[in-house]
């Protein structure tokens, strides 16, 4: 039953049922006749919901909406996407799309993309942003805040302009040996910094997956660490050299099993981008240390479904990177040898 009440005196509420049977009670202000009027809109939206199955789409502003968003998907989200999407949202979406949620359309973001890449935001960039845009649009209108999807047409299909970008081909930035001394001697004073080098470039493991690490998922016998969960979501189970082994076991033993690499995501790639400052290596990411360790292994042999076990790769075309560099050794070694082509 809904009704209008007065609290105290000059404190008019409202007081009705939304169209899930859910009770709400919201003070409107001084006067009995706007309360009034106030709740039969809300009857009115609450009875076309329900009989006619319009959803009124909310005044809630884009700001608003995306904490409301956040609260609800952040705790579902793995640690890495939580800080990706937590920055995408605070440094581009929210200072973009400053008004409400209702008034975005597929031109708005259209727009948006151009002028990211117009920034210099690379294609890869502007699709990882865009996928927590959409991601957002879909739960509001699953949340009922929207009555339809601005991205898609009529029959679901995302409309050309909010389409995904396409990609490059992904970076194979790898170290030359020399550079690889370089960035170890950058690293000399932080022992804990050159450890997780030697694991990343060793074992082509991601830095969240080191930094997982503790001592009891090294299988020291069998010389493997095992992951209980990967960016696939998955456990793994990956083969350590002896280069790594001898990292792993010269770093001190944590108390009570802690993480054996005492950092925060943040802090070591900061880190690791001044010790390769220091290096002087130019166009090199701490991830790039697993393109040298998959570029290595591919020159030295290893190809498609070993050279995918390795890295894990559930798509073979993530392999593929890779392919041209053991091509180009194995036309060496066959160079290498030359029959009866003399006189």
């Amino acid at each position: 039953m809904s009704r209008v009440f007065e609290r105290k005196k000059g404190e008019w509420w409202i007081d009705f049922k939304d169209s899930r049977g859910i009770r709400h009670r919201k003070k409107v202000g001084p006067s009995k006749r706007v309360a009034k009027e106030v709740l039969d809109g809300i009857l009115g939206n609450v009875a076309r919901r329900q009989h006619l199955g319009v959803i009124e789409d909310s005044p809630i502003s884009f700001a608003n909406f995306a904490e409301e968003w956040w609260k609800r998907v952040a705790h579902k989200l793995e640690l890495r996407t939580q800080e990706r999407w937590r920055g995408i949202l605070d440094l581009h979406l929210k200072p973009t799309f400053s008004g409400a949620l209702r008034g975005i359309a597929a031109p708005d973001a259209e727009r948006y993309v151009a002028a990211r890449l117009e920034q210099g935001a690379a294609p890869s960039t502007v699709n990882r942003e865009m996928t927590v845009l959409k991601h957002m649009m879909r739960r509001a209108v699953e949340w009922e805040y929207l009555s339809r999807n601005p991205f898609l047409d009529p029959q679901g299909r995302p409309l050309s302009g909010v389409r995904a970008l396409k990609e490059p081909p992904g970076r194979t930035r790898f170290l030359t040996p020399d550079e690889i001394d370089r960035l170890l001697d950058a690293c000399a004073d932080a022992p804990y910094l050159r450890a997780f080098a030697l694991v990343a470039l060793n074992s082509g493991m991601r830095r969240n997956e080191i930094l997982s690490l503790r001592a009891s998922s090294i299988d020291w016998q069998n010389r493997i660490a095992n992951l209980e969960k990967t960016k696939n979501g998955e456990p793994a189970h990956v083969p350590l050299n002896d280069t790594a082994v001898a990292a792993l076991r010269s770093l001190p033993t944590p108390l009570k099993d802690a993480q054996l690499f005492p950092f925060k995501p943040n802090q070591v790639s900061v880190a690791f981008m001044r010790a390769v400052r220091r290096a002087g290596i130019e166009n090199f990411h701490l991830h790039d240390q697993r393109h040298t360790f998959c570029s290595y292994q591919a020159m030295k042999g290893a190809q498609g479904r070993d050279l995918q076990e390795m890295l894990r790769h559930k798509d073979p075309r993530m392999t593929m990177r890779y392919a041209h560099l053991s091509d180009a050794h194995l036309k060496q070694a066959i160079n290498a040898v030359q029959l009866g082509g003399g006189k």
